[in-house]
């Protein structure tokens, strides 16, 4: 596989479809996929944002922005040493296609080579087991943990992986437009316990009723994060 070389999707059919991105399986080695930005989802902003083409440095890719970082987020913590995240789809690096530029991501396959199903399709088929359960189980208290930002835990979102572990393909980082999760370990945590009590309510039995907060506790976490965002972007400018 030429890496340097790009790519040709168009005549392909995507494997993959999102309101926001297509997902090619690469043309030359199954074991990797190509993420292009939906043509659909460029055509729409495009016509009712001119915000996206002038002004919005990064454009239609801050889906891919918010990918990369959560990647970069996941090994902060063991900077400079070998530490890959096993729930999270390995980025392999980035490509131009003819549908513009391309993150190269690492397939989630089965025993059979073929794409690994969801958990949406372990539902489905009646496949999900203990086994699952337990793997769900570990990924919630990895998620909890972690510093990554997740937005979209849906039962699509999240692959199965031949080794017995949940790899999550897809809606990861913040999508508010002040990313104040980012700043706060505690408003990050509780968003996610929220995201997936909710998954649980789609797969299976009800979850338990998420405790409610008080609103003050809640101020003051926000306040906290919008500090450390005004510190962080007082020390991007003094740099």
């Amino acid at each position: 596989m030429d890496l340097l070389a790009p790519l040709t999707l168009a005549p392909l059919d995507p494997i993959g479809r999102g309101a926001q991105k297509l997902v090619y399986r690469h043309p030359e080695d199954p074991r990797v996929l190509v993420k292009v930005v939906n043509p659909d989802f460029i055509t729409r902003h495009d016509r009712k944002d001119a915000f996206y083409k002038r002004r919005r440095r990064i454009g239609h890719y801050r889906a891919f922005e918010r990918e990369v970082r959560e990647h970069l987020a996941s090994r902060a913590r063991h900077a400079g040493r070998y530490a890959p995240c096993r729930h999270l789809q390995n980025i392999l690096g980035m490509v131009d296609t003819d549908l513009g530029a391309a993150l190269l991501v690492e397939a989630v396959l089965d025993e059979n080579g073929q794409p690994a199903p969801s958990l949406a399709d372990l539902r489905r088929r009646g496949e999900f087991g203990p086994r699952e359960q337990q793997a769900l189980d570990t990924f919630a208290d990895w998620a909890l943990t972690s510093n990554v930002l997740i937005n979209d835990l849906s039962p699509d979102n999240l692959v199965w992986h031949q080794d017995g572990h949940f790899v999550l393909i897809d809606g990861m980082g913040d999508r508010a437009a002040i990313p104040v999760r980012s700043h706060s370990q505690w408003l990050n945590r509780r968003y996610k316990r929220k995201k997936i009590e909710r998954l649980v309510q789609q797969i299976g039995p009800e979850a338990e009723p998420a405790r409610r907060k008080h609103p003050v506790a809640i101020a003051i976490a926000i306040l906290v994060a919008l500090l450390g965002l005004i510190a962080t972007q007082i020390d991007l400018l003094l740099d």
